[in-house]
């Protein structure tokens, strides 16, 4: 009996269509161009002697053996990755191990996983995430400089005040006003802070100086003295009071969470930007292997800024 000889490329460019029902979506996920993962498509169906996939009016449809076929390699290829892993996981000596330190706001529990799953299969590199509280006791800075981790996921200014770090800009954003979905203001595009006037505001704060927040306390402060204006170094707290509606919070854009049932993030009118960033030591981006964290960051946080 003869078998059809199914490439790993065909079978992922498969996995993946049945998943997305999108060639441009699956081609952005395997970094390929569409024309290549369609060429895999065809190639797969000729050797399996049938028709996959519909293509029609734009719209993408796995037949019926298509979704026998998908359902099918879906386990096996479970299988085959949890088999590599555990390989893997057995002889780390040759797979390069990275630290990476992050706050854990809503964002990066959106992210993350894509980035951790591509950087492992194109790269084969290992992920090890380091939780670092903002306002917890560990400095965020030193955090780098003693090598806890190898890159750490904060705003870029934090970073720019030590001669010894560096970093690269992945969502560049400015503040957002987080609003009681029962306030008026909720319902609104933009807000300035004039309009905040006669409101408790909470502007986040944490126990690094970031010179961002710095600045925009001095704005307010300057041009807005009548404004009731107090620092909050948590961001849950910050929230359930805006929730609340019994005050107002202000932080930065990329702190919003797009989950939340009792608040809305409405953007602040302010010129002020600051960038959600990776930072490293000064010497790190000659190193590949880092320059192939930092371009795979870039990308999973891309397609996940696609689905907004």
């Amino acid at each position: 009996m003869e078998y059809s000889i199914m490439n790993r490329t065909q079978i992922k460019c498969f996995l993946s269509l049945g998943r997305t029902l999108n060639y441009s979506k699956t081609a952005e996920e395997l970094f390929m161009s569409q024309p290549a993962v369609s060429k895999n498509i065809k190639k797969l169906e000729l050797e399996m002697n049938t028709k996959l996939v519909n293509f029609a009016h734009h719209k993408v449809e796995l037949t019926v053996n298509g979704q026998f076929l998908w359902n099918k390699l879906a386990l096996v290829d479970a299988i085959l990755d949890d088999t590599v892993a555990s390989i893997q996981n057995n002889d780390l000596n040759g797979q390069p191990t990275f630290n990476i330190g992050f706050t854990d706001i809503p964002f990066e529990d959106s992210f993350l996983p894509r980035f951790i799953s591509l950087v492992n299969e194109k790269y084969h590199y290992r992920i090890n995430l380091v939780f670092l509280d903002p306002n917890g006791k560990v400095n965020l800075i030193e955090s780098l400089k003693n090598k806890t981790v190898d890159l750490l996921l904060f705003q870029s200014d934090l970073f720019s005040k030590d001669k010894d770090l560096a970093s690269t800009a992945l969502l560049s954003g400015g503040f957002s006003v987080a609003v009681s979905k029962q306030n008026p203001l909720a319902s609104q595009e933009r807000l300035t802070l004039k309009e905040l006037s006669g409101q408790r505001v909470l502007l986040w704060n944490g126990n690094e100086l970031i010179p961002t927040i710095n600045e925009l306390k001095y704005e307010i402060n300057d041009k807005y003295p009548n404004l009731n204006i107090t620092d909050s170094y948590d961001t849950a707290i910050l929230s359930i009071y805006a929730g609340a509606n019994v005050a107002v919070g202000i932080v930065p854009s990329i702190l919003f969470n797009p989950d939340s049932k009792t608040v809305n993030y409405v953007k602040l009118k302010s010129p002020m930007k600051i960038s959600y960033s990776v930072g490293y030591l000064r010497e790190k981006p000659e190193d590949k292997q880092i320059q192939n964290i930092i371009k795979t960051l870039k990308y999973a946080i891309n397609v996940e800024k696609s689905h907004w």
